[in-house]
């Protein structure tokens, strides 16, 4: 019974993630690159009914702007392609196009654990393709975040906000680790000199 007060009752818990992701603070890989997103990411919906409870988490658009800027800080140029075969018709200076994937969102609450935290976790795979179209390569990660609901009646906004930090954390992991994948090896050379990236405002 305590465990279900954490939601407050409700029978449905439905909520939108937030995108918290920072300009990241990386050095410029000297490539353009095409991304593709699909339908499925760009409006992806997590529906569950688990215990008498029904979640509806709305993750597309938050995902989406968050690899959207990330590919804008990290390469020199990012063209969005309508299909995957199209980056080498768009623009013939793209060496590449991305795909991101979310194959995978799950969550626990303080009834799943016996304690008052949430926590989220997020699978994605980026997949690498060809300027044709031609799949060369992928990369599958997975990204982890929790929180603390401090007390009954806030389990909604802490599971909204262990998503969000997922994401963050789903980030960051791009950031620091894309380069040394073996999708990114294969469009420049390891000694391929890096472009600092040019500084950029702070957010409002």
């Amino acid at each position: 019974m305590l465990a279900l007060a954490w939601l407050a009752g409700c029978g449905t818990t439905q909520f939108e993630t937030e995108s918290v992701i920072p300009q990241p603070l990386v050095t410029r890989i000297p490539v353009v690159v095409g991304v593709h997103v699909p339908p499925a990411f760009r409006d992806a919906v997590y529906r569950e009914k688990r215990d008498g409870f029904e979640y509806e988490i709305s993750v597309g658009k938050a995902q989406t702007a968050g690899f959207d800027r990330l590919m804008n800080a990290m390469f020199t140029r990012v063209v969005p392609v309508g299909s995957l075969e199209a980056g080498s018709v768009t623009d013939a200076e793209v060496r590449g196009v991305f795909e991101p994937v979310l194959e995978d969102f799950s969550f626990v609450t303080p009834r799943d654990t016996g304690t008052p935290l949430y926590a989220v976790s997020l699978k994605y795979r980026i997949n690498a393709y060809t300027p044709a179209g031609v799949a060369v390569d992928s990369w599958t990660f997975t990204a982890t975040a929790h929180r603390r609901a401090a007390r009954a009646g806030q389990g909604k906004a802490a599971l909204q906000q262990a998503a969000s930090l997922a994401m963050r954390d789903a980030a960051a992991k791009i950031a620091v680790e894309f380069r040394e994948q073996a999708i990114v090896r294969g469009l420049i050379e390891p000694s391929a000199p890096l472009v600092e990236a040019p500084a950029q405002p702070p957010p409002p």
